[in-house]
């Protein structure tokens, strides 16, 4: 493509972006954005160059949903590593399977002699984000080379166009260093199928169940309906909701399983519609909500459990039965900021065909006292 062919498509992703809540709110913001447009404008254009111009100009709000995305391709190259943070130390990128004679669990030192918080703090400039929790979830989780850290494209931004990258582990006391090629993309990184979105385990004195992503279908209702009886029958004192590798989807999931729980009224979230250019009030968090409580509840000891990577519907379901007091929270900080923007309309970039998303409603949580917080923060941490 030529330089003039990616200014069309900024100039295009500029007029898009100007339908976000943010600049339809605020009079000074929507003037620093214009400034930041114009100077893009004037630069010239690669493929590489487009591609920072355009992460800055979806960077600005400061919002998980409006982004670009360049999903990977067989043609794809990347470092086949699975990694997690630790639970007990979230500074701390694991591997979370084996990698040659590398076991499961090693701790990343460094990359080609640069720290992780260093690598953090460079791919924050990519990744658009709402905290840092969600650029940690986002670099290692979402399955797009202009995220994922571990891609070709970040990889040459940070080190350097190779073949192989060394990395330092920490094991066994010792700093092992080991070199790592590139390979092409195989789809590890995808993300889970609709249908292993949902699981539970039953123990002696606790049930918890896995919720991977927010689908309101008849098993999630059937599944609730399912371990309600299962803790009456058993005496189970404790129910955990695990919403630590949930993204989001749909949140009528919040509805359905307050109605398993033994709460009376209840305050949701928020919403405003902003696609039509004005503000369109779908919900308020003042209206109190009467409970439509089902015949058989779930345990009144409910725990949610949080991660980085809890994001979107999932934040808005555990920042829900938080502010409602609901759920005591467990796990760690949440990639989404509790008071956020979503909804997002999806589009392409008519040139480069490059996919990108913009934001077009405002959420914000129940608890009014709390509009500063930058994450849900748990109150145990496991």
């Amino acid at each position: 493509m030529t330089d003039i062919k990616y200014k069309m498509d900024l100039e295009y992703l500029y007029h898009a972006l100007q339908k976000h809540p943010l600049l339809i709110t605020d009079e000074h913001q929507k003037e620093c954005f214009e400034q930041l447009y114009f100077s893009k404008k004037c630069e010239k254009y690669d493929y590489n160059s487009f591609i920072d111009a355009a992460t800055e100009l979806t960077a600005f709000f400061h919002d998980g949903h409006t982004n670009i995305e360049i999903p990977y391709t067989s043609e794809s190259r990347c470092l086949r590593l699975l990694c997690c943070w630790n639970e007990k130390n979230a500074n701390e990128l694991l591997l979370a399977k084996r990698y040659d004679d590398i076991p499961e669990d090693s701790r990343i030192v460094e990359i080609e002699g640069m720290t992780i918080n260093n690598v953090i703090n460079i791919i924050s400039r990519r990744i658009p984000h709402e905290n840092i929790f969600l650029v940690k979830s986002r670099m290692i989780k979402y399955p797009y080379i202009n995220y994922h850290i571990f891609s070709e494209m970040n990889l040459r931004l940070l080190f350097g166009k190779k073949d192989k990258y060394t990395f330092s582990f920490f094991l066994n006391d010792k700093i092992i260093k080991k070199e790592i090629p590139l390979s092409f993309y195989d789809g590890f990184l995808d993300f889970l199928s609709d249908e292993d979105f949902l699981s539970y385990e039953i123990w002696d004195k606790a049930v918890i169940m896995h919720l991977d992503s927010c689908i309101c279908n008849e098993e999630y209702k059937e599944t609730l309906k399912k371990l309600a009886y299962i803790c009456k029958e058993k005496q189970i004192a404790s129910f955990i909701l695990d919403l630590s590798r949930n993204m989001g989807g749909n949140s009528a999931v919040i509805d359905e399983f307050i109605s398993f729980t033994d709460t009376e009224y209840f305050r949701r979230y928020e919403m405003i519609d902003f696609s039509s250019g004005e503000a369109k009030y779908i919900t308020r968090r003042q209206d109190l909500i009467k409970n439509q409580k089902k015949d058989v509840l779930l345990p009144k000891q409910i725990y949610c459990k949080i991660s980085h990577h809890t994001f979107s519907s999932a934040r808005t379901f555990a920042v829900t039965l938080k502010d409602n007091g609901i759920a005591q929270i467990i796990g760690y900080e949440t990639g989404g900021k509790p008071n956020s923007y979503g909804m997002p309309q999806k589009m392409k970039l008519p040139e480069s065909n490059i996919r990108f998303r913009v934001s077009r409603c405002c959420f914000l949580r129940p608890n009014a006292d709390m509009d500063a917080a930058i994450t849900l923060a748990p109150d145990l941490i496991l």
